[in-house]
């Protein structure tokens, strides 16, 4: 990696955290020339690109000068991307020249095929491929470009990879878990010069704790409402939570997840009703989902209570969150072991009906009362 490189991170990584790459970009004023932010976690590439984009426009103006933007998205020309990044303004200023999901990238997992004119582009009369030609010009940038480049999943195995870690800043940005979540929680609610009470943070733990990975940019939307609902106050309360889930149309299945894990049969079926009522084209689907990993998340607890597992050893094998763990237990006393495994099966059911056009909501109606009213 350049020295430049090595002096903007502050570290000799060839890869590092979008995290730790974001922070790096709040701490210097020595930017990098050429950075690739790679990943499955948008949140990060979103917010690395208009961090950069504000630097990079505070610095021209500081300097009297303007900033060019160049983008390129999905498929481009080579040579286009070489002019942007070569041609300095007959007035002077800076290049910023953004690369979206390069189409001439093998697809991790899929091997680089070489000689193949799909992955490589085709050779040139140099006999370089796209890919040669690409990180050729990302490892040779001129002082007044700056190269943001935003990638999907990279192969750490493949020579795009390899050869990059000698040349740019690599910034990884992977989804994160439910269990990861409350330093990032923190950071958001301190952009507003707020903070969560306790039980506020603890309920948004609980709440996300049914994802595999969390949706960030879902999520920091949602606590953006939440600002504006809290108004002046800089302390945000459950409340204030509670009212941000049951707003957004995407994870308004949590409510119902929660009554039904606290056996609220009245507010299952109001609840139930409600989604029903409001089902968008996804129809059923999301509410079976989110079902299933309510009733899931149950009994992979239960199985472990029956044991003899403590709160500590259900936390570190399942990667849960202390608090998430704490009341999943509680719930779990509402319900037998039984039970929860024969809600599994119906559930798995009804979704193979819904797909073949069979009654769904109806259905879907009983197995939760089956549930709900019988221990």
């Amino acid at each position: 990696m350049p020295l430049a490189a090595r002096i903007f991170l502050g570290v000799d990584s060839v890869n590092v955290a979008a995290d730790q790459f974001l922070e790096s970009l709040r701490q210097t004023s020595d930017l990098p020339h050429a950075v690739i932010i790679w990943g499955d976690e948008d949140y990060y590439k979103k917010a690395g690109k208009a961090a950069l984009g504000k630097l990079l426009k505070e610095k021209a103006d500081a300097e009297g000068q303007e900033v060019s933007v160049w983008r390129f998205q999905d498929k481009f020309e080579i040579n286009a991307l070489r002019e942007a990044i070569n041609t300095e303004s007959f007035f002077g200023g800076i290049n910023f020249v953004l690369v979206e999901n390069p189409w001439l990238l093998p697809k991790h997992g899929a091997g680089e095929q070489k000689g193949k004119k799909k992955s490589t582009g085709g050779k040139t009369d140099k006999g370089q491929t796209a890919v040669q030609q690409f990180m050729e010009l990302l490892s040779d940038v001129p002082a007044y470009t700056f190269v943001l480049c935003l990638c999907p999943k990279l192969d750490k195995r493949s020579a795009f990879f390899k050869n990059m870690s000698k040349a740019v800043v690599l910034a990884e940005c992977p989804t994160l878990k439910a269990y990861q979540l409350r330093p990032w929680l923190l950071e958001q609610a301190n952009s507003y010069g707020a903070r969560f009470s306790p039980e506020a943070l603890n309920l948004v733990l609980d709440y996300v704790s049914a994802f595999d990975t969390v949706p960030l940019l879902q999520l920091q939307q949602e606590i953006a409402k939440v600002n504006l609902y809290a108004g002046q106050r800089k302390i945000w309360q459950a409340e204030d939570v509670l009212q941000m889930f049951s707003q957004a149309p995407e994870i308004s299945g949590f409510a119902l997840g929660n009554a039904v894990e606290e056996r609220n049969l009245t507010k299952v079926l109001d609840l139930l009703a409600e989604e029903r009522k409001n089902a968008g084209s996804g129809g059923i689907v999301p509410i079976q989902l989110r079902l299933v990993s309510s009733i899931r998340k149950l009994l992979l607890v239960k199985e472990m209570m029956e044991k003899g597992a403590r709160q500590e050893t259900i936390t570190a094998q399942l990667k849960m969150h202390p608090y998430a763990v704490k009341v999943t237990m509680a719930h779990c006393n509402n319900f037998s072991l039984e039970s929860l495994q024969k809600c599994m099966v119906a559930l798995a059911q009804t979704a193979a009906d819904s797909r073949q056009g069979g009654r769904t909501w109806s259905r879907l109606e009983e197995i939760l009362i089956d549930l709900v009213a019988k221990k």
